[in-house]
């Protein structure tokens, strides 16, 4: 007989209301497909993850012209970046990304994973990352650098200014054209960004073709950035994957996420546990949030026995 699976995704409907809204964000009608096949792996299969490709910006075609109105910053790190009320007006022919602002909803599977906004454990592993460099702990200069997942791109900024070489990773081709490339041109001087553009490259599209994209190229990475990317658990077998093949043997993945994800279903404890059974990794929880709602930051490493 037929089966209807809805699947509803939870938010606030506004700071201090109080309020909860409830939204439809994906309907499916399928089969039973008999007793070893879960309604989850039936949408899994249905859902269709845009393609990997890596993207080519020219730095001579390249213009900002941005006022300083719509720009913020993370003044203790010395980054700047696009509101994300006006990088929207950068995307008038990108459906998808439109169709999830329409609807108030941060993500739509396979269609938008939240590109457009900057999360706030971003800025959590921004500032941890500062401090390690400031204690010695830590050094960017003359590394290859992931950041996956990386929306607005302030990671992988960050780890421009600090001298790596750095690729930037986002499901979405337009936030990558008209928010991250935008950002990385408003961190540097106009003459200093067309070279820093020379040690930077851009991916889009799903984790799985992406890791199948970079091993072609049989690329490693010597430290890998990543926030708020653990939310979806049907994703994370994909981000555990990336992190084993990509990463060099004697790296480091610096991992941002919210302790639990209402709504969604995805957790950090969840993941470790996932990251476990892979065999080849391990992890420790270097920071935690002392207030508000529980984030953490995981460093991932390689078993020195394995």
């Amino acid at each position: 007989w037929e089966r209807t699976l809805a699947k509803f995704e939870l938010s606030v409907a506004g700071e201090g209301r109080g309020a909860w809204e409830f939204q439809l964000c994906h309907v499916d009608v399928f089969d039973d497909g008999g007793p070893d096949r879960s309604p989850r792996d039936v949408v899994a299969n249905v859902l269709s993850w845009a393609p990997a490709e890596e993207l080519k910006f020219e730095a001579d075609v390249l213009d900002v012209s941005i006022k300083s109105s719509s720009v913020s910053s993370i003044t203790d790190a010395n980054i700047c970046y696009i509101n994300p009320s006006s990088a929207l007006q950068e995307l008038t022919l990108d459906s998808d990304v439109l169709n999830a602002e329409e609807q108030h909803t941060d993500l739509v599977p396979s269609k938008y994973e939240g590109g457009l906004k900057v999360w706030e454990c971003t800025f959590d592993l921004v500032r941890y990352l500062e401090n390690e460099i400031k204690d010695a702990k830590i050094d960017f200069d003359g590394k290859d650098v992931l950041d996956l997942g990386c929306g607005h791109g302030i990671l992988g900024i960050f780890a421009l200014q600090k001298g790596a070489r750095v690729h930037f990773q986002d499901y979405n081709k337009s936030v990558l054209s008209s928010v991250t490339i935008q950002n990385i041109m408003l961190n540097f001087p106009h003459k200093e960004w067309k070279n820093k553009l020379n040690l930077c490259r851009f991916f889009s599209g799903d984790w799985e073709s992406f890791l199948q994209l970079v091993k072609e190229g049989g690329q490693k990475y010597d430290i890998i950035l990543s926030s708020e990317t653990i939310y979806n658990p049907q994703n994370q077998q994909k981000l555990c994957s990336v992190f084993k093949k990509t990463l060099n043997s004697n790296g480091t993945v610096y991992l941002a996420g919210k302790t639990y994800y209402f709504g969604v279903g995805g957790s950090l404890r969840q993941f470790e546990s996932m990251l476990c059974s892979a065999g080849d990794l391990t992890s420790e929880t270097c920071w935690k949030s002392s207030d508000g709602v529980q984030r953490e930051i995981l460093k991932i490493t390689f078993k020195k026995d394995r």
